[in-house]
């Protein structure tokens, strides 16, 4: 059976493990009509270090609180995002080969949930999503691992299995992972969607099926 060259395999989630969107953000304000020119000045203000990620977060959510986003609305669009094909024998062939896996996201947990249910991961650093008695969303837990924080996500997960970052692969798809392929001991560019991304990563694979990763993080592939 082969085995896995890296104890743990962390995912970014949007693109890499779905597909059909590039950042959840973007399709959720999309589809609700959210005040774009809010969206984007709030977007600009996190670039230039003017609004901390943690307050990003809440002012999105408050724009699709103000356009009545509920739970079930939310899970229905989520409902439509599928996977990216080959990702669950893709997941399951690196368990058996004795990786532990990850998920290190700017997505959020709902998304997770629904378009991957019942997958196991050891670890989740994710957004999360709050909800009010009547469904309404209303808040939530920032992650503290995105953009060039996740880097820190590498590091603490790193921490958490007893193993040193080269022990660590990362797979990921867009800009937002820049960070977390420069810090991991191996780094995977899938369906590549940044430049930049593509100059750091340990190697680019094609996007089409997720399987074509493991000859890349599997002895014996």
């Amino acid at each position: 059976m082969p085995r896995t060259r890296y104890p743990l395999i962390c995912f970014d989630l949007d693109g890499t493990l779905v597909t059909g969107l590039d950042y959840v953000w973007t399709t959720l304000h999309r589809h609700f009509r959210t005040d774009s020119v809010a969206r984007q000045n709030a977007r600009q203000a996190f670039r230039e270090g003017r609004l901390a990620y943690a307050d990003w977060f809440h002012h999105d959510v408050v724009l699709l609180r103000d356009v009545g986003a509920t739970r079930d609305a939310i899970g229905a669009l989520f409902a439509s995002i599928r996977t990216v094909p080959g990702a669950r024998e893709t997941l399951d062939a690196l368990r058996r080969g004795g990786a532990k896996l990850a998920v290190l996201s700017g997505s959020v947990d709902l998304l997770l949930e629904i378009a991957l249910p019942g997958e196991r991961f050891e670890h989740v650093l994710i957004n999360r999503l709050g909800f009010d008695a009547d469904g309404l969303i209303e808040g939530g837990t920032p992650t503290a691992y995105d953009v060039d924080r996740k880097a820190d996500g590498i590091i603490e997960l790193c921490r958490r299995e007893g193993l040193a970052t080269g022990d660590a692969a990362f797979v990921g798809d867009n800009e937002n992972d820049v960070a977390a392929a420069r810090t991991a001991g191996f780094s995977v560019a899938f369906d590549c969607k940044s430049p930049r991304l593509s100059e750091v990563a340990s190697v680019v694979v094609p996007g089409g099926d997720l399987r074509a990763i493991l000859p890349h993080l599997l002895d014996g592939e």
